[in-house]
């Protein structure tokens, strides 16, 4: 069953290169015309609106039975992604050469799906994928049965099926320490197993995540440095496999974020503009097929690491900079940009401008995110601008507004039921400075930081800095 707003959002994914392809694939498929009527008229709307749907086809036949149109409709749809798309991927093209080796053999065409095997060997072999290896290597012993029935042949090809299986068992075992990593990190056996297993490992997949493992543990336990070693061999090893990056540059791309964030949080700012145009050099250096639609995310990434790295090395005039290169981009491009990226980066530029003490325009930013229904969207950020809101009302001396502003702060806080660090204390706070006389601020601020900024607190500087603008106010 297809549930209501489906077959809408589908159509609202498709790229115009993918609609103009299934206009020619329904076509060439000599399609009732109803499906393209009923893909025309929901491409058009902004929101679903079945409503609007039944009425405009009234009139129409298969308006009687309109959900098993848009079953069809949305089987079409995949039919003409599939086809468009059958060699976006290695795996994409391994499936396709599968179903050739299945239509070849049974029509016992025993030397072109021999051909189509040994491609197909030499393709997951290379790219390591391994579950459709073993499919590769059941075809080459189902064909060499057929045709020889060579049992010197057939044990050959069972050693390599089971180094197939023994890798994906290896591989089965790293990606459960991957996920359990945070339960291990303390964990002796589970260090010994690491190393008795690493003898093993020659598929790049779990050497991949060997080195991740590693990199996150010693996160985990505070030791940078060896964190960073650790992440500097993976992007390294990836580095030397360049066909791997294009076809999979997401692992690639995240083991260069990680770095950053070690870098960031050590301060070492000389080393990330390198990283960053390391990345962003990505979809043309290694010539990615869906550039356009990954592109978009890379810059969003790296434009929010390049503001973090400038608000806190206090390089606000640069951020400041950025901030209309980064505007312009979104301009360009506002449909294909996620709203997470969006609310992050109007929190972005209210902070540097609070930062830079330019209220105003800090507080102009603040409300684009008030003022905008985002939703359950990153609702830790919304809750932290909220909080920002009133620190700038403070700072702007808008008292009267800072009275509202306190007890809408605190309805949406319970609304969302966000637990934000300190989040009723700082509340508290604004409501007494929204009624207390200015030479009462300085014994107001102390008490709040003897409160909220204990000795042993630890705070995330990427929301607020929250400990440092109370030592300005108590100075």
């Amino acid at each position: 069953m297809v549930k209501k707003g489906n077959l809408f959002l589908l159509i609202k994914s498709l790229s115009k290169s993918e609609k103009r392809y299934l206009r020619i694939y329904a076509g060439i498929s000599g399609r009732d015309a109803n499906y393209l009527q009923l893909f025309d008229a929901i491409e058009a709307q902004e929101e679903y609106d079945e409503a609007e749907i039944r009425k405009k086809f009234k009139e129409k036949k298969f308006l009687s039975q309109l959900h098993v149109t848009k079953i069809y409709l949305t089987e079409l749809i995949l039919k003409a992604l599939k086809n468009y798309h059958s060699d976006a991927s290695v795996h994409s093209k391994l499936l396709d050469l599968l179903k050739d080796i299945e239509l070849l053999f049974d029509k016992e065409l025993y030397d072109l799906c021999y051909y189509k095997i040994q491609k197909a060997e030499a393709l997951a072999s290379k790219y390591e994928k391994l579950s459709l290896l073993t499919e590769v290597f059941f075809w080459k012993r189902k064909l060499a049965l057929a045709v020889t029935g060579g049992r010197k042949d057939i044990q050959a090809l069972l050693v390599k099926e089971k180094e197939a299986i023994e890798q994906m068992k290896v591989l089965n075992t790293y990606w459960q320490h991957t996920i359990s990593i945070g339960n291990l990190v303390n964990d002796d056996n589970f260090i010994n197993e690491l190393a008795q297993t690493k003898s093993n490992v020659y598929a790049l997949q779990s050497q991949v995540l060997h080195y991740h493992i590693l990199y996150a543990r010693h996160f985990i336990k505070g030791d940078i440095k060896k964190a960073e070693k650790h992440i500097s061999a993976l992007i390294k090893l990836l580095e030397k496999e360049p066909d791997r990056i294009r076809e999979d540059p997401h692992s690639f791309v995240t083991a260069i974020g990680n770095k950053i964030g070690l870098l960031l949080s050590g301060k070492k700012w000389d080393e990330i503009g390198a990283l960053i145009y390391k990345i962003r050099e990505v979809p043309s250096k290694y010539k990615l097929k869906n550039e356009s639609r990954f592109t978009v995310r890379l810059w969003l990434r790296t434009f929010n690491v390049e503001l973090e790295m400038y608000r806190d090395s206090r390089q606000l005039e640069k951020g400041i900079a950025l901030m209309d290169e980064i505007q312009q981009f979104i301009e360009k491009r506002r449909k294909a940009i996620p709203a997470d990226y969006i609310l992050l980066f109007y929190y972005q530029f209210a902070n540097i401008f609070f930062l830079k003490k330019d209220y105003t325009k800090s507080l102009r930013w603040l409300n684009e995110i008030i003022n905008s229904n985002f939703g359950s969207i990153r609702e830790d950020i919304q809750s932290y601008a909220r909080i920002l809101n009133l620190i700038v009302h403070f700072e702007l001396n808008n008292i009267i507004v800072l009275r509202y502003a306190v007890d809408s702060c605190r309805r949406f806080l319970k609304k969302k039921n966000a637990a934000i660090g300190a989040g009723e204390k700082l509340l508290n706070l604004f409501a007494k400075l929204s009624h207390a006389y200015p030479d009462e601020y300085r014994a107001i601020f102390k008490k709040a930081f003897a409160d909220i900024c204990p000795p042993d607190s630890r705070q995330t500087q990427d929301y607020i800095d929250i400990k440092g603008w109370l030592e300005e106010k108590i100075k």
